[in-house]
């Protein structure tokens, strides 16, 4: 299910336009899945400025180790995203900034869409595929959900 949703994530850009919030959560989701489930673990993407995506690590032994490795990141990642939409990665270190490890799977709860997108429905209804603005909306109502808490 997951690769289904990486494959939508090119659409979801076009569909999006210049939403620069929308292309920050693609880029988001695509790091996840760009960089793999241990240093997923350890980093957390915290913005998108421009074309650079500006990443938090623990410390500086992981900031050299990832900056190692940034152009391969960066290829992946641009490669799900369909388009070079990051051009640059930033690591700084703050571990504040990287969540604590779940031992146990967090409850997921849903959030009627429509609740927690209201400013992104504006531009969600130029989606003219109502399975894509679904998607769209679901994800972008997650997000919020997330960034709420």
């Amino acid at each position: 299910m997951l690769t289904n949703l990486l494959r939508l994530l090119p659409q979801l850009l076009r569909q999006a336009g210049d939403s620069e919030e929308a292309r920050e959560q693609a880029v988001f989701a695509a790091w996840a899945a760009a960089v793999g489930s241990q240093i997923r673990h350890i980093t957390n993407p915290v913005k998108l400025e421009r074309k650079t995506l500006v990443v938090a690590v623990p410390d500086t032994t992981w900031k050299g180790q990832l900056h190692k490795i940034r152009g391969q990141a960066l290829f992946r990642l641009n490669s799900i995203l369909g388009v070079p939409t990051v051009t640059s990665i930033e690591f700084v270190i703050n571990p504040d900034l990287i969540p604590e490890p779940q031992t146990t799977p967090p409850a997921v709860t849903f959030t009627a869409p429509d609740q927690q997108t209201l400013s992104l429905r504006e531009k969600a209804d130029r989606i003219p595929d109502p399975e894509t603005r679904d998607l769209f909306l679901r994800a972008a109502g997650k997000c919020l959900e997330r960034r709420a808490r």
